[in-house]
């Protein structure tokens, strides 16, 4: 492998964003979701355990595959992504979303996603500069 920088332990950079950027997309559903049900009675809100679900998914951890009961079918494995329940006051109809802190949560989720696109584009730029003989 090129000379990238190393965040964690034999995992490079590249690896790393893209992953986080796997994590931020399955923390938007889980907000996406706490919002959708902001008025369903009983409802309790879900967190995505950011920092658990990366570290589990840069392990290798945390995912699971569907059995191939013939040579014809497509292997397709998914991340099984650590929640919260959180449990916060209530309404008078018991849901607990909290729709501030809900929109809070998806805005930041959302510039986590922008910065690590942003740093993953950097650092492609750097490697076809490098390879191009521009540095």
């Amino acid at each position: 492998m090129t000379e990238t920088t190393v965040a964690f332990e034999g995992v490079s950079s590249v690896r790393l964003l893209q992953d986080a950027m796997r994590v931020c997309v399955q923390n938007h559903t889980v907000i996406a979701n706490n919002i959708a049900n902001a008025d369903t009675p009983n409802f309790t809100p879900s967190k995505l355990d950011f920092q658990g679900t990366l570290q589990e998914t840069l392990g290798g951890r945390g995912r699971f595959s569907l059995r191939k009961t013939q040579a014809r079918h497509l292997d397709i494995s998914r991340e099984i992504p650590r929640f919260e329940h959180i449990a916060l006051s209530s309404k008078n109809d018991y849901n607990k979303v909290d729709l501030e802190q809900e929109m809070a949560d998806l805005s930041e989720n959302t510039g986590k996603y922008t910065i690590y696109g942003s740093l993953l584009v950097k650092q492609f730029k750097q490697a076809k500069d490098m390879l191009a003989g521009l540095r």
